[in-house]
């Protein structure tokens, strides 16, 4: 079968037999709304693009003829709606605008809109100009408006694609740009008043624009009050993205092998899965393209990658320090330390923000939301308990981790002198290079006043260099029979290390251990091989014949004790 990954045309992905995952119902369901003019929003590469690739074409008057071969057998094929076929499409698509300066924001936005209407005039055959040697993106839609109502005989359907994404691309480098191009006056703003008018005219009859924030939405306001943000809405939580049931029926299609099926089910919902976009739904979402991703390389020499999602993903989630630097960098970082940490944050999550309004720690930690960052655990009444979703956004955060250690002790030892300390954890068994690595690291840290040194920190500065190798499958506070595990080394998709591992770390305070007193080492050591014998005999590692288990016992930023334990 041949696995979608980067296909967003539906089209194509149906014309040329690609697998497709019907989400044909939702049809049914947004036009049922009586809702016209809709903003939904999805984080990164969760299927945005397809949906409105789909909306086109079941919607466009032009495709009248390939309804049955692109329908026919999908849930909207066998349920039409009474406005199926019936619009002008208008697409518009703001990924990969230029937003270098204000005036290249503004000559790459007149750009993708004078391409938007110059497809919509070919696509139907029409012969009329509208301005398009103005300057202001307003003026030349506002021409087109004008005239285009008197060449067709019907109503638009726009659809606009990422109509955000410039919009955070300023948000991580120029927030004063931002401000004003989009609020205020600024001519974003002003082109979203253009199409409101295209509304009250009449011409416009429906909208449907996707992004990933909330934040323009709330700078559109005046000029676009129209629109419903339907992001949150329960009965939409699985538009988009892949269900269980979704996921294992790719993995019958595409494997089709029982006993392997099942097993890479499970590294898939840890991987992938855990996204909840309203509390009150049921059912929890996987990351549609990383998914596919995982899927398409499988099937090209039957294993698993080595990569848990690709560059071309990873790119779209390389912009976490310059969010973390936004408004107030330090309550950002305090957030930060609470999610490496592994603590739950709270927050009601805000439907729209601003940033020329204050901008709390709540809208902080929504934005982390709605960028797929964070996402829902619990609720208690409206305050959402948000964790991060899965393995993998949680090695992005450790990543990011590692990298502001590395530059705030202007690190000498490179990323690769970190990697093959931990390799040679996986191929010969041994940790002191490791342990070395660390210690000069919380050496060079020991003297910051703003760092409150106990076991999280060292743990966090470990498990950061331990996830950046990506050598292993790293768990914190792993739960077995009996406890938790402070580190867990555990094999990871696509690689087969010689050992796998388990940590017990201790710390002690320097205050602690007075005169260089062994007695207090020797306790906190014996406590810790206790332990660790006893999570051996659990049944999740009994199995495990090449797993290692060490103690390791620092006093402030030096290790005392890093011993391999025997049976």
């Amino acid at each position: 079968m041949k696995i979608p990954y980067g296909v967003s045309n539906f089209d194509k992905l149906r014309k040329d037999n690609y697998l497709y995952m019907d989400k044909t119902e939702y049809i049914e369901i947004l036009e049922s709304y009586g809702e016209p003019y809709i903003f939904f929003l999805r984080p990164r590469r969760f299927g945005k693009t397809l949906f409105l690739s789909t909306l086109e074409h079941y919607y466009d008057i032009n495709k009248k003829g390939d309804f049955d071969k692109l329908f026919g057998d999908l849930y909207i094929g066998e349920n039409k709606t009474n406005l199926v076929n019936s619009y002008y499409i208008l697409n518009f698509d703001f990924s990969g605008i230029n937003t270098s300066t204000k005036s290249d924001l503004l000559e790459a936005f007149n750009q993708r809109i004078k391409e938007g209407l110059d497809e919509f005039i070919d696509s139907y055959g029409l012969d009329f100009e509208y301005r398009q040697e103005a300057t202001m993106p307003s003026i030349i839609f506002s021409s087109f408006l004008t005239k285009v109502k008197y060449k067709i005989d019907g109503k638009i359907y726009v659809l606009i694609d990422e109509y955000d994404h410039f919009a955070n691309e300023l948000l991580s480098f120029q927030v004063e740009t931002f401000e004003e191009t989009i609020t205020k006056t600024g001519f974003v703003r002003k082109w979203y008043e253009i199409l409101k008018q295209g509304t009250a005219d009449g011409i416009v009859d429906r909208i449907f624009a996707t992004g990933v924030s909330p934040i323009t939405l709330d700078s559109l306001t005046s000029g676009f009050n129209i629109a419903k943000n339907k992001t949150r809405d329960k009965n939409l939580n699985e538009m988009m993205g892949f269900t269980e049931e979704e996921v294992k029926y790719l993995l019958a299609k595409v494997i089709n092998n029982k006993d392997n099926n099942k097993e890479l089910f499970l590294k898939l919902k840890k991987y992938y899965n855990g996204y909840l976009f309203n509390e009150k739904a049921k059912k929890r979402l996987f990351n549609s393209d990383m998914v596919l991703y995982y899927l398409g390389e499988y099937q090209i020499d039957g294993s698993e990658p080595s990569d848990l999602i690709d560059t071309n993903i990873s790119s779209d989630y390389a912009k976490m320090r310059e969010l973390f630097t936004l408004k107030n960098k330090e309550r950002n970082f305090k957030i930060l330390d609470g999610i490496l940490s592994g603590k739950l944050q709270q927050a009601a999550i805000t439907r729209e923000f601003s940033l020329a309004k204050e901008f709390s720690s709540e809208d902080f930690l929504s934005l982390l939301f709605y960028l797929g960052f964070l996402t829902i655990d619990s609720s208690i009444l409206n305050l959402m308990n948000l964790k991060v979703p899965n393995y993998v956004i949680k090695e992005l955060y450790f990543d990011f981790f590692a990298k502001i250690v590395k530059e705030d002790v202007d690190y000498e030892i490179e990323t690769v002198e970190i990697k093959k300390s931990i390799i040679q954890i996986a191929l010969e068994g041994r940790i002191d290079s490791f342990i070395e690595i660390v210690e000069k690291t919380l050496d060079r840290l020991s003297n910051r006043d703003y760092i409150s040194f106990d076991e999280k920190y060292v743990k966090l500065i470990m498990l950061s260099y331990l996830m950046l190798s990506k050598v292993y499958y790293v768990k914190s506070e792993y739960e077995v029979e009996d406890g938790y595990i402070d580190i867990a080394l555990l094999e990871r998709s696509g690689i087969k290390p010689e050992y796998e591992g388990i940590i017990e770390l201790k710390y002690i305070k320097k205050s602690e251990y007075k005169d260089k007193d062994e007695k207090i080492v020797e306790e906190k050591f014996k406590e810790a091989k206790d332990q660790i014998l006893r999570y051996k005999k659990a049944d999740e590692l009994k199995e495990r014949k090449n797993l290692k288990k060490w103690v390791v016992i620092f006093v402030g930023a030096k290790c005392m004790k890093s011993v391999l334990i025997e049976e």
